[in-house]
């Protein structure tokens, strides 16, 4: 049901609350990459192995990802303002849990439960920007709403970083409380309750069998190291794949599919959610790559690698703005593929860094990114809804939100096992605390963001042959 706002003021506050949740859901995506080197730390973090950070940084966004099609049917079941204030409470309270955890067992599984919290209350804050907005409002909505994810994405480093400066790693959490209460309070002075005229079932079924799908492929990618032919990492990765047909086929065959499959069948849908999935692949795995070269490496402080990483969300909001403007002018395809390849060749430009390159031209290349970034996503999002009837709209935003969370798991899976493979082979020996030799870890770099470049040109792939408009 549509409840638009015809106060200006109310309307706008109404967005804000929304878009603050939203840009700290996917604040939390990336925050934790810069304090990895901290965690690994014995004395000032948790001694915190490569595959144990990995696991700390996906299993945010592996249960993300896997319950919120949940999430967004227990909104439309209870209605969309109780499921945000639930899911920002249990996002607030594994958040403390997560700051004060002592073991990096407890890390991982406070992580997941905030990846709960998170997909509760991320399809409520779309859904309320659509029914509080009047039709001539909603795709000016809508795009704001999927900034603040981006822009989220690319200010977690730089928040991380400024708090571990002044405090011990686990403010990076406890930061999100105060958040949430300021979002409590706009919510209990300006969101009304919006609730669908035809909830959506719930679909368990649907919720095992993609969470352990996933959660058994990134098991077994992390796990990889040198050798993929292991059976614990065999193992898990095709049982993972065995679930995730599973899983496929039945939403093919569930009357009101939580994923609803048959939307890949449209060329422009699919080519549109597949290359998001990619670019968020290649950012959320150069991100990890490039916290430790700018820490072990380079010797910064978590601040000043923060500050270094910056750039990237004014490149966003930049990309963010002109993207409309050059799709009107060129075309959709045309501007999702050049943005497509600066980002790849922004990813392979850490083949080129070493230990004297000046922080400056990173800096430089990390504004660039952003804002090919942002003429990736714009259009892309563009052409996967506009592929889609309307009423098949929220089924599509639901879709292409989870595709983003699974490219970014996958990144930091598949690049974290690329890079730990090399340094090891490179170093000869390795205890996993820290990359203390920098000419292997620039060589394991070089090879992480070769693969990352070689892996974002199916993306490329996919913008050209599915995104043209004819």
């Amino acid at each position: 049901m549509s409840l638009a706002l015809e106060r200006p003021t109310r309307w706008s506050a109404v967005l804000g609350v929304a878009v603050l949740a939203q840009t700290l859901v996917s604040m939390d995506s990336s925050v934790l990459n810069i304090a990895v080197k901290t965690l690994a730390d014995p004395v000032s973090g948790l001694g915190a192995s490569p595959d144990q950070l990995a696991w700390a940084i996906n299993a945010y966004t592996v249960v993300f990802a896997s319950a919120m099609f949940a999430g967004g049917a227990l909104a439309d079941r209870f209605g969309q303002r109780r499921a945000l204030v639930a899911g920002l409470l249990l996002f607030s309270v594994t958040s403390a849990l997560a700051a004060f955890a002592s073991t990096p067992v407890q890390l991982v599984l406070a992580r997941g439960a905030m990846g709960l919290g998170g997909a509760l209350l991320m399809p409520a804050t779309l859904a309320i920007v659509i029914m509080a907005s009047r039709p001539e409002q909603r795709s000016r909505a809508i795009a704001i709403w999927a900034s603040a994810a981006a822009v989220g994405l690319a200010i977690g480093p730089v928040a991380g970083g400024a708090l571990l400066g002044w405090f011990w790693w686990g403010s990076v959490f406890l930061i999100n409380v105060p958040i949430v209460l300021l979002c409590l309070v706009g919510i209990a002075l300006w969101v009304p309750e919006y609730r669908a005229d035809r909830p959506r079932p719930l679909d368990p079924l649907g919720l095992v069998l993609s969470f352990a799908g996933l959660g058994g492929v990134v098991f077994g990618v992390i796990n990889a190291g040198q050798d993929w032919l292991r059976l614990d990492v065999l193992g898990p990765i095709l049982v993972g794949l065995a679930l995730l047909g599973a899983f496929a086929v039945a939403q093919l065959r569930a009357a009101e599919p939580s994923f609803d499959v048959r939307l890949f069948t449209r060329r422009r849908f699919a080519g549109g959610s597949l290359s998001l999935m990619i670019a968020f692949f290649g950012v959320s795995g150069q991100l990890f790559y490039a916290t430790f070269y700018l820490q072990d490496v380079r010797g910064l402080s978590p601040l000043a690698a923060g500050l270094a990483t910056a750039p990237t969300a004014l490149g966003i909001v930049l990309g963010n703005l002109v993207a409309p403007g050059l799709v009107a002018r060129w075309s959709t395809r045309w501007v999702a593929a050049v943005g497509m390849a600066v980002s790849i060749a922004t990813f392979g430009s850490y083949v080129l860094f070493d230990q004297h390159t000046p922080i400056a031209w990173y800096a430089a290349m990390m504004l660039v990114q952003g804002a090919a970034m942002g003429l990736v996503a714009v259009p892309s999002t563009a052409a996967s809804m506009a592929a889609l009837p309307p009423e098949r709209s929220g089924a599509g935003s639901a879709v292409t939100s989870a595709m983003r969370q699974v490219g970014s798991a996958l990144g930091v899976a598949v690049v974290g096992s690329l890079l730990t493979s090399s340094y090891r082979a490179a170093a000869g020996s390795w205890t996993g605390a820290s990359f203390t030799d920098g000419a292997a870890y620039l060589h394991a770099m070089a090879f992480a963001a070769g693969w990352t470049c070689l892996l974002c040109l199916a993306g490329l792939a996919l913008i050209v042959v599915c995104l043209n408009e004819n």
